[in-house]
Parts: C-alpha cells; sequence; structure tokens
C-alpha cells in the first residue's frame, strides 16, 4: 500500500510540472522563449490580459520567461542546464530584451529585441505559417 501511494504522488508531481525539452513540445505547441535583458535596469512588460491569453491558446503558444525565475503559461519547465543552453542558441549574446518564436517544426520562425513584445507582429508571423493556415480551415471557429 505504501509503495502505491508513494507511486501516485511521484506521477502528481510529476503532472504538475514536468521538465522537458523544445523536442517535447515539437508539433504540439508554439514557442515563445522571452530573455530580458542582462543588465535588468528596465524589467520587460510581460503583462497578459485576458484577450491575450485567448489568443496564446488559440495559436497553440506557450511562452517561457527566463527572469529572475522560469516562468510560463504551461505546466512545463526545463532544468537549470537546458535553460543554459536555450540562452546560448536562442539569446545569441544579445544584451538587450529579446524574444523567439519556434514554430511546431521545432524550427526559429522570428527573433526579435525591444522593450516589449510586439504581440500583434508575432500572431501575423503565426497566421501566415501553413500548418496555422490548416488549423483555421480545420476548425474555422479559431
Amino acid at each position: 500500500m505504501n509503495i502505491l501511494i508513494i507511486f501516485l504522488f511521484l506521477i502528481a508531481s510529476t503532472l504538475s510540472q514536468s521538465n522537458i525539452t523544445l523536442s517535447d513540445l515539437q508539433w504540439k505547441n508554439r514557442v515563445l522563449l522571452v530573455f530580458p535583458s542582462d543588465h535588468k535596469a528596465k524589467e520587460m512588460d510581460f503583462s497578459l490580459t485576458e484577450d491575450l491569453e485567448v489568443n496564446l491558446k488559440d495559436r497553440y503558444l506557450i511562452y517561457f520567461y527566463f527572469g529572475d525565475s522560469l516562468i510560463s503559461n504551461s505546466a512545463h519547465s526545463f532544468d537549470s542546464d537546458y535553460q543554459k543552453k536555450l540562452k546560448q542558441r536562442y539569446q545569441m549574446g544579445s544584451k538587450e530584451h529579446s524574444y523567439v518564436l519556434i514554430g511546431k517544426d521545432g524550427s526559429s520562425k522570428m527573433k526579435k529585441e525591444g522593450d516589449s513584445i510586439d504581440w500583434q507582429a508575432l500572431f501575423e508571423t503565426i497566421d501566415a505559417m501553413p500548418m496555422r493556415i490548416r488549423e483555421i480551415k480545420m476548425n474555422p471557429d479559431k
């Protein structure tokens, strides 16, 4: 009985927040990696409205904000070594606030620098992707 309880506890803790890699999200989600500037004189504006959250969900877009701690709109997380690898690969030494859009196919679709995320440009980029166009055709309500 004790083994069953321990097993159920381990499953529950794994489901609440799981360490993953980008490969685990491939073909399921688009990913936005958000990197604040190194000097952090001014934190990147990352407030989400209800409408914005709906747009993220409709586009299967999850974000990871690499601030003092990793913040995401999903239950997933990256371990600290993998976070360092992602920063090296996608932040590419940028000293400014930056963000990178990763498509469902796992490739980088957009990289921008700036104090805030240009959500309109980001959504326009996603909506122009062939896979997104198919998603809209299959479910016109989205």
